[in-house]
């Protein structure tokens, strides 16, 4: 892809759809101290497509829950701020960006991003991080770009995947050679458009190359070793030809140990069926 392409690309992201308003708002209510659950259930209510994909997930096999939840508030009293928050941008993000019918399998992309973000969260919690640190989303939306692309170019993308499997070769590579650039740049960008925190906008652009972001290195490096987990536990498929190598420098710095690693992909594995059915309720 020569320049100008790639720049018609960028171009092209800003005609998708932002996130919802009230995502927005969602998410800055999550951050209020002050903010009641029927503050922010008054929120999600609002918006009749949201508030019934956030039943639809909180009721599912994901959750198995003993009885049925009804309502948007009873659900963030019983899961909590975060996990409510979390499951709005899941769904957005999720919804966002239209199918191409490409050929490219988007619903196994989102198997490997939905078991990323499960790790993210698993192994920041591990470590001792605090909590509500955006680490599931920084997980879930590690391969956006990826999504922008099949949407973008389908048919180019699609040969870029059958390309890299072909010639065993990172899709980055082939996706520079094609695009002018991969998938992190791609990704990052469509996170600016959507309004996106800095922090996550990073992990995206960087989860090649982590010590270069600046505004939470740690978070970065938590997405790169988010996705090896998920890639540990065949966990979806993300499009790459071959498992990526240990990220060890990520480990060490997310501060986890060989054995919390295996505790992670072991829950991965276990939660199968829990990633299908929550799939399950996104279609």
């Amino acid at each position: 892809m020569t320049a100008p392409r790639l720049h018609e690309s960028l171009a092209r992201l800003e005609t998708l759809p932002t996130l919802p308003t009230v995502l927005t708002q969602v998410m800055a209510t999550v951050n209020d101290p002050d903010a009641s659950a029927l503050d922010l259930g008054r929120l999600i209510a609002a918006d009749q497509s949201l508030s019934a994909t956030v039943l639809r997930m909180v009721n599912s096999a994901y959750y198995s829950y003993y009885r049925q939840i009804d309502t948007v508030t009873q659900a963030i009293v019983i899961l909590g701020f975060d996990e409510i928050c979390k499951i709005a941008l899941a769904a957005t993000a999720f919804n966002t960006v239209p199918g191409t019918g490409s050929g490219y399998d988007r619903r196994q992309l989102w198997r490997h991003s939905l078991a990323s973000g499960m790790a993210a969260e698993r192994a920041a919690r591990a470590a001792g991080w605090p909590p509500a640190g955006g680490y599931f989303i920084a997980g879930l939306l590690n391969d956006i770009g990826k999504v922008a692309l099949d949407w973008l170019w389908p048919e180019d993308f699609a040969r870029v995947v059958t390309t890299a499997h072909a010639e065993q070769r990172p899709l980055r590579e082939i996706e520079r050679d094609v695009f002018g650039a991969d998938h992190a740049v791609v990704g990052a960008a469509l996170a600016e458009h959507w309004n996106l925190p800095e922090g996550i906008v990073e992990s995206i652009r960087f989860h090649f190359e982590p010590d270069s972001a600046r505004k939470d290195p740690a978070l970065t490096h938590l997405a790169v070793l988010a996705d090896y987990l998920a890639f540990t536990a065949d966990a979806g498929d993300s499009a790459e030809s071959h498992l990526p190598q240990t990220p060890g420098k990520s480990q060490a710095t997310v501060g986890i140990s060989d054995s919390q690693i295996g505790q992670i992909v072991e829950y991965l594995l276990v939660s199968d069926g829990r990633i299908d059915a929550l799939l399950g309720t996104l279609d």
